[in-house]
């Protein structure tokens, strides 16, 4: 039997393929889901199905549409029976393939799921079957449901939380508000930031809550020092950064995945930050630190300043403004080319060894007559210099980075500061 399987997702494939492969039959695959919303799911669905064909050596056809316009044309204004019509786009999409492509039926893992209305499934099955021409294949997947979901997980898959169109996510929602889970908040019979009272004190809490912090660079050290400062109960902190996330960001900023890619860095963090602690007051700037904007961020109103700006001017114009305004800064030096966090040191700024970054922030100072010392956490590792390291576009040398060396400095810049504060 030549028999092509519409994919609902990769986890549902994964409980049925085995049935299919017991009884000698090898279906190729083939994804068309015009229901799944928003474009994140989507994509994050059909990856999923990719890395799955390819694990598992299975020929993958993609009609990939996104099919926001189509599925709502279908299922408003009244959205009745949107699941039967849902059905039918999938399984008249995946009859006329197989009959255009010379498969003898052709079948679907939406069988698998105990959640799904087979007789409709069924029904719609035939249907299309009759009109095209080519068989549809029934069988009864659900006894396989649990057991493909485990191995899903054990195989890293992604797990989807609705069936996909954008009613089933509205009334998951709204199950999870009427139950009063939506926005839940920590258990323990406590509060957020219990762990961290029991350390700090309850007066060493308020002062985290009452401290303001400006971060200044939001890449792969600043983003983590700045979730560090509202993980560890700072109540007022400032995010600046210029710049939007682009892929080459995933492997080391906070803010980075392949759902962010192209939106403002300094945006994208405060939303992840607001659903860590949503009493934090943040105020995100979309901007570039310059000397002649330096009012726009009321520096002199802060407690403390992190800087983690890797451009060298702006750099050196922050630390003489934070400097001469009196505001305790802690500044990172660089982290690119370093493998070994256990190498990263926190020093006054003029005693850094091996950091090609500190060498030019000391030239830039001394030629502008600036001399203060502030403390500043730096890696003491030799610069690891790849073979392949070259310039990125033709424009600017692009250096490699790793994120167990950026995260640990931004997780010492926060310490820091939380050290600072209570005295601890």
């Amino acid at each position: 039997m030549k028999l092509l399987l519409h994919a609902c997702c990769a986890p549902c494939c994964t409980s049925c393929l085995p049935a299919f492969l017991g009884e000698g039959i090898q279906p190729d695959i083939f994804w068309y889901n015009p229901n799944i919303h928003p474009y994140g799911e989507y994509s994050l669905r059909r990856r999923s199905l990719i890395k799955f064909a390819d694990n598992e050596g299975l020929k993958l056809k993609m009609i990939d549409e996104y099919g926001l316009k189509t599925f709502l044309s279908e299922v408003m204004p009244e959205n009745n029976g949107r699941c039967l019509k849902c059905y039918t786009l999938r399984l008249e999409k995946t009859a006329f393939n197989a009959a255009q492509d010379g498969y003898t039926a052709f079948t679907t893992s939406l069988l698998v799921s105990p959640y799904q209305d087979h007789d409709a499934i069924r029904r719609i099955g035939e249907q299309t079957a009759e009109k095209y021409g080519v068989e549809f294949l029934y069988k009864d997947f659900r006894p396989f449901f649990r057991e493909g979901q485990t191995q899903a997980r054990v195989n890293g898959c992604y797990m989807q939380k609705y069936c996909g169109c954008i009613f089933s996510e509205e009334e998951r929602f709204l199950q999870r508000k009427e139950k009063g889970t939506a926005l839940a908040k920590p258990a323990d019979n406590g509060h957020i930031f219990q762990r961290l009272e029991l350390i700090t004190g309850k007066k060493g809490l308020e002062k985290l809550k009452n401290t303001k912090v400006l971060v200044f660079g939001l890449g792969g050290v600043g983003s983590w020092a700045a979730q560090a400062l509202v993980r560890s109960g700072i109540g007022k902190i400032g995010i600046i950064d210029s710049d939007a996330v682009c892929d080459s960001n995933i492997n080391r900023q906070s803010e980075a995945t392949t759902l962010t890619i192209g939106q403002p860095k300094a945006q994208t963090l405060k939303k992840q930050l607001l659903e860590i602690n949503p009493d934090c007051e943040i105020t995100a700037w979309n901007e570039l630190f310059r000397r002649e904007k330096a009012n726009l961020f009321d520096i002199e109103s802060a407690d403390y300043v992190i800087d983690a700006i890797d451009s060298l001017n702006h750099k050196l114009d922050l630390i003489e403004t934070v400097c001469s305004a009196g505001v305790s800064l802690f500044s990172s030096m660089g982290m690119a080319l370093k493998m070994d966090p256990s190498m990263i040191r926190i020093a006054p700024f003029w005693k850094t060894t091996n950091c090609p970054l500190a060498r030019l922030v000391r030239q830039g100072l001394r030629k502008r007559g600036f001399f203060s010392d502030f403390t500043v956490v730096y890696s003491a590792e030799k610069p690891i210099r790849a073979e392949n390291s070259a310039p990125a576009n033709g424009v600017k040398h692009v250096n490699g980075s790793v994120v167990t060396v950026t995260a640990t400095a931004g997780l010492y810049l926060a310490s820091l500061v939380l050290r600072d504060i209570t005295e601890l």
